[in-house]
């Protein structure tokens, strides 16, 4: 696949893992960060196609680093894929409303990660 990802996750094992499912699905070219300001950094020389981000994270939060990525002209329309072990109602909704096209609560499961990746990237 020729896609670029923006892999965003503090937690080196977590980091790992969604790295190694996309090699899975042919995805090499992975912009990997520890925290949405290093992800900031990154993306200002590089294009992402989908960005997939921790939401807990040190320095700058998945929130935060969404709204950061969302003021930028060129990201605008690049999809968002929060993963996190937040799963209350209000926190969801709180991340939908601010115009997160999609969520996924840990410990991931292999297919409904590819689903999602595979649905945001329209492949």
């Amino acid at each position: 696949m020729d896609y670029t990802i923006c892999v965003v996750e503090d937690e080196r094992v977590s980091r790992t893992m969604i790295i190694e499912l996309l090699k899975k699905m042919g995805i090499t070219r992975i912009i990997a960060s520890t925290n949405g300001q290093i992800a900031l950094e990154k993306l200002q020389t590089q294009k992402a196609d989908l960005i997939i981000s921790d939401w807990h994270m040190p320095v700058m939060d998945g929130l935060e680093f969404f709204r950061a990525v969302k003021k930028e002209k060129a990201f605008q329309d690049t999809p968002f894929l929060m993963v996190t072990v937040e799963d209350s109602k209000e926190k969801v909704v709180e991340a939908l409303k601010l115009g997160i096209r999609d969520y996924i609560v840990k410990p991931l499961s292999k297919d409904s990660f590819e689903s999602k990746v595979k649905t945001l990237l329209k492949f």
